[in-house]
């Protein structure tokens, strides 16, 4: 899709600049390309004897390379992701539990403080409050 938008970018900025001879050219490579792009098969392309002969095996063999690497790269990016996420919810989560216990407590707390009685507690004194 970034290709099919490039070669797009690429045709519109140069029809407005390049000449109509140019702009045919380009636009018959950009049209050959595509042919050929949509001409790959596999089989022929792994054929041995074209392979090792004929054909462009860099990109192959840097694809080959760089497959562990692109593979951590995007498993890192996805499980960093996720995390991320799981730890937004854990936040909220956690601030809702936080938040039903202060409930519970301060129903608690209320209960309580209708049971006292009007003048307040009374002081609790162990033994008497003058020596004998």
């Amino acid at each position: 899709m970034a290709l099919r938008l490039a070669v797009r970018r690429f045709c519109a900025k140069s029809a407005l600049e390049l000449p109509k001879q140019q702009l045919a050219s380009v636009k018959e490579s950009v049209s050959s390309f595509m042919g050929q792009v949509k001409g790959f098969s596999p089989g022929a392309y792994f054929e041995e004897k074209y392979f090792w002969e004929k054909a462009n095996v860099g990109p192959f063999f840097l694809l080959l390379f760089f497959t562990p690497s692109l593979y951590r790269s995007f498993k890192d990016f996805y499980w960093t992701q996720q995390l991320r996420k799981l730890n937004t919810e854990e936040i909220i989560s956690d601030r809702y539990e936080w938040l039903r216990l202060n409930m519970i407590q301060d129903e608690v707390e209320e209960a309580l403080l209708k049971k006292v009685p009007a003048g307040g507690i009374a002081a609790l004194e162990l033994g008497p409050s003058s020596p004998p």
